[in-house]
């Protein structure tokens, strides 16, 4: 709404003496239902000319179809919000939910115009082509794309700018059969607690909803987010039956993590997964506090984690390969036991460098990095004869000012008065490594090999000289003979049976959660197994 005062110099009175409305309405030729522009001019005082003190003028909404559908009049009553979260709420679970009774395609938006330029055929061009980078490049893009088993091509797009927001669907390479519409329908809450996520502030990575997918029915889902022109936030994920990626980056930092599932045989039972990933998600919280990490980036790297390795799904089948490729094999109960559970992954997190830190030392810059990763091989000549091996490692290196006096706000300058701290500096590694191994059909070793180590540094400054300047290390390793420990458990459990028949018949000692990385070195010196 614009106000433009006019010149007039009559004296002002509580009596209103004249109001006029006009309504002016245009199409835009070939392309969209009528805009509507209002004006209204109110003159106040005695009506000594016709010329009004204001004139108020309403901008016009191009819509890109006439239509009075549900998705048109949740755009409209988005429209009028701000924000992305306001913008973009419950429009993509409508455009998911669709599916369930119809297959095609489908494009909506709405502009807002200026009166003036309603009967511009120049101006009518440029509000296509707007309508058009609605779908394409608006400042605020969400896009999900989904491939069904038939070969179809989804592709789904949320875009919004200051003065549009617009949504299209578009079914490409196929059409969709029943069993397909009704997959998509059932990803609507998904995709839109991913949406929900990404425009919150701050940002969350909420990508559950996008993983539990029938992957015989649909193959693959990507979902592509960019979000600003200032501080651009943005996303890309995939998830197939053998893979799954998420890279996230925006102000706070980057996330980057990638799952292989493809080595189905290495996954264990539901419990065992939760084990593990309780076990990491535990680490990465001591890895936040003892790196001083932005709380926000942590949680997003924590939650994305969760996500890309929750819901496997049938985790039974027996991979072959041939040729060079190792050949992998269906894991036995016992070589289960003796691994994490969880699929091989690499994932990192990488905070934005603080942004002069300590003017007066520019090279003590406040940074935290971590990556944790697990990969494993199965090889060998045949099931009588084969190495099961895993290993899982971490790296935190991190730096940060922490004020001599607890509570009390750091405000770095080059003011010696200022410059009293502690200037933290940390490197920790740790890393686990399982080797299993079987001779002529007989389990011949089985160990678990682990260490872990901490660097911290710290240099106190009291009004800009360093007073001290000191260096801790702490490093602990070990090695568990877990053949032994299943050796110790058939002994004492007295039975008359082979160990070869304990092994594949009796309920074993969960020796998984030995194998599991631990980081912490008093943790890992304290964590001798007993049964």
């Amino acid at each position: 709404m614009t106000i433009n005062a006019l010149a007039g110099n009559q004296s002002v009175t509580p009596l209103v003496t004249a109001i006029k409305t006009t309504a002016t309405v245009s199409s835009a030729a070939a392309q969209q239902q009528a805009a509507t522009t209002q004006s209204t001019a109110v003159t106040l005082g005695q009506a000594t000319t016709s010329t009004p003190v204001y004139t108020i003028t309403r901008p016009a909404l191009a819509w890109e179809s006439a239509s009075g559908d549900l998705l048109s009049s949740k755009l409209a009553g988005n429209f009028s919000a701000s924000g992305n979260a306001a913008r973009f709420a419950g429009l993509g679970s409508a455009l998911m939910e669709r599916f369930a009774h119809n297959g095609g395609n489908y494009s909506q938006s709405v502009i807002r115009q200026t009166a003036s330029s309603q009967a511009d055929s120049a101006t009518s061009l440029a509000t296509v082509s707007r309508q058009s980078q609605l779908h394409t490049k608006a400042d605020n893009q969400i896009s999900l794309s989904i491939k069904t088993a038939s070969g179809a091509l989804v592709d789904i797009t949320l875009g919004s700018d200051t003065d549009g927001l617009g949504v299209q669907v578009n079914v490409s390479k196929g059409t969709l059969s029943d069993a397909d519409r009704q997959a998509l329908a059932k990803m609507a809450d998904g995709f839109q607690k991913a949406i929900d996520g990404l425009t919150a502030q701050p940002p969350k990575l909420d990508l559950s909803g996008l993983t539990t997918f029938d992957t015989s029915v649909l193959t693959s889902v990507d979902l592509h987010a960019s979000l600003g022109t200032e501080n651009t936030q943005t996303l890309d994920f995939h998830a197939d039956a053998s893979t799954r990626s998420v890279k996230s980056t925006g102000i706070d930092g980057t996330v980057d993590i990638s799952v292989d599932m493809s080595k189905r045989a290495l996954l264990g039972s539901e419990s065992q997964q939760t084990q593990a990933l309780n076990q990491y998600l535990k680490q990465f919280d001591s890895a936040g506090v003892r790196g001083n990490a932005n709380d926000s980036l942590m949680t997003m790297f924590k939650d994305a984690f969760t996500a890309l390795n929750s819901h496997y799904g049938e985790t039974s089948t027996t991979h072959q390969s041939s040729g060079k490729e190792p050949v992998y094999f269906s894991l036995t109960k016992t070589d289960k036991n003796m691994v994490s559970g969880l699929a091989d992954f690499t994932a990192s997190i990488s905070q934005t460098p603080g942004d002069k830190t300590n003017p007066m030392r520019p090279d003590e810059v406040d940074t935290f990095s971590y990556q944790v990763s697990q990969s494993s091989n199965i090889n060998g000549t045949s099931s009588q004869d084969r190495n099961i091996s895993q290993k899982q490692q971490s790296h935190l290196v991190a730096s940060y000012h922490k004020s001599l006096t607890t509570g009390l706000q750091l405000n770095l300058t080059t003011d010696r008065n200022s410059q009293n701290y502690l200037y933290y500096q940390i490197d920790d590694k740790a890393e686990s490594t399982t080797n299993i191994q079987y001779q002529k059909g007989a389990l011949v070793s089985a160990s678990v090999d682990q260490s872990a180590s901490t660097s911290t540094r710290i240099q106190k400054y009291v009004k800009g000289w360093l007073e001290s300047d000191t260096t801790t290390p702490v490093e602990t390793s070990k090695t568990t003979d877990l053949l032994g420990k299943l050796q110790s458990a058939w002994e004492n459990d007295k039975s008359r049976m082979s160990f070869q028949d304990y092994l594949t018949k009796h309920t074993l000692p969960d020796l998984s959660g030995l194998v599991l990385l631990e980081s912490d070195p008093n943790q890992l010196q304290k964590s001798s197994a007993t049964f």
